[in-house]
């Protein structure tokens, strides 16, 4: 059972944070982490989570404003990780932005040797990247998105907690399991992503116990 920190929380930086996600990635009790990333007016890859960031829509803004308002690059990100835990990029993704996104992000996470596992809800765009690029790609399922997808030919399937449904023999990863009631309800294959890494990593120890 795998842990990951969502959008690299760490319980005292900022999600999405270029502080949180490193932090996350140091605690022993994690696994990796897992944050979004979007494109930039000029085509850079920033880490935030929603389309906009103190009232500027990030596609129509370029990443040095994004910059100076604290967002971080994917490079920064990148640039600071130096172990081999799983670096999860949910990308955040238009459909008319599916082939520059796909380039813009191989030709950044190629040069740097580390484990990634690239997800996204869009279809379209996780079945483009895994069609050219060896690199782990998994679909996020939910109750309403891409559950008509989840026998595919995936390497991992990322689900919600709420939608019940799995495949035993595929890597999954559970999101986002944040209480003990939560931890005792999914599978034992089923690795989780959490925003309380370290609390559900206490719940994982005193089952272990049992």
């Amino acid at each position: 059972m795998k842990l990951i920190a969502h959008r690299g929380n760490d319980g005292v930086h900022k999600e999405n944070s270029l502080e949180a996600i490193i932090s996350s990635l140091n605690d022993k009790y994690t696994d990796g982490v897992e944050f979004d990333i979007r494109l930039t007016k000029d085509n850079k890859l920033i880490i935030n989570h929603d389309p906009f960031y103190n009232g500027n829509y990030i596609r129509h803004t370029n990443a040095v404003k994004l910059q100076k308002l604290g967002l971080n690059t994917l490079e920064e990100i990148l640039n600071n990780v130096h172990n081999n835990k799983i670096i999860m990029i949910e990308i955040k993704v238009d459909d008319k932005d599916i082939k520059i996104m796909s380039k813009k992000l191989i030709g950044i996470i190629k040069r740097y040797n580390l484990n990634y596992y690239i997800c996204s809800f869009n279809y379209k765009f996780i079945k483009h990247f895994k069609s050219k690029y060896k690199i782990k790609s998994g679909l996020i399922i939910s109750v309403k998105i891409n559950n008509k997808y989840l026998n595919n030919n995936f390497d991992f399937n990322s689900i919600n907690y709420s939608y019940r449904k799995s495949i035993p023999t595929k890597e999954t990863f559970r999101w986002t399991i944040n209480t003990r009631q939560e931890l005792d309800k999914i599978d034992k294959y089923e690795n989780i992503i959490t925003d309380k890494p370290k609390q559900i990593y206490k719940f994982i120890k005193e089952q272990e116990q049992f």
